[in-house]
């Protein structure tokens, strides 16, 4: 009899801790998209700008280096060299810029929004400060790799919110 009530308790016993054990194998085999504190990323993007009338046009190669201070918020650093098309001529600038990022952690899609302040400065390109918002998302193509979408809207902090232009980048990132 003795016999028969070990084995009874040694059978919950490894139930028990069979399904405390289940969640560890479960969560172990999904996917770890998005971003955590610590994480830092690099991406490199194609961006491209026009003004309301695309008279003038703006395309560039950008590169950037963030870091992760929260789960979801990023402070990012960027360069970018830009060619420059207006009417009658056209010529070389670049930039430098900060930016701070709100990641909303929705899995595979991470949807960010944030502002950015930089300096641009070049060829026949009047040298100031600029800044504004930005919006986009970042869409993970394994646990690491990343495509990247970005619009901006900067404007110089020597004119008006209403005399600045939109920024369109889109590229590919690696989470390290």
């Amino acid at each position: 009899m003795a016999n028969k009530k070990v084995s009874v308790i040694t059978k919950v016993c490894i139930v028990a801790v069979a399904l405390l054990l289940l969640p560890t194998f479960v969560f172990a085999q999904q996917p770890k998209w998005g971003f955590h504190k610590g994480d830092r990323e690099f991406s490199i993007f194609g961006r491209g700008s026009s003004d309301n009338n695309v008279d003038n046009t703006n395309f560039s190669i950008s590169a950037g280096l963030g870091y992760f201070f929260t789960d979801n918020l990023e402070g990012e650093l960027r360069q970018s060299i830009d060619f420059v098309d207006t009417p009658g001529d056209n010529f070389w600038g670049g930039s430098t810029e900060l930016a701070a990022d709100y990641h909303f952690n929705l899995g595979r899609i991470q949807p960010l929004i944030g502002a950015s302040i930089g300096y641009i400065y070049g060829d026949d390109i009047k040298d100031t400060w600029a800044g504004g918002p930005e919006a986009g998302a970042k869409i993970f193509i394994n646990e690491t790799t990343f495509v990247r979408a970005l619009v901006q809207y900067q404007f110089p902090f020597t004119d008006s919110f209403n005399d600045g232009n939109f920024i369109y980048g889109l590229g590919l990132g690696v989470r390290f």
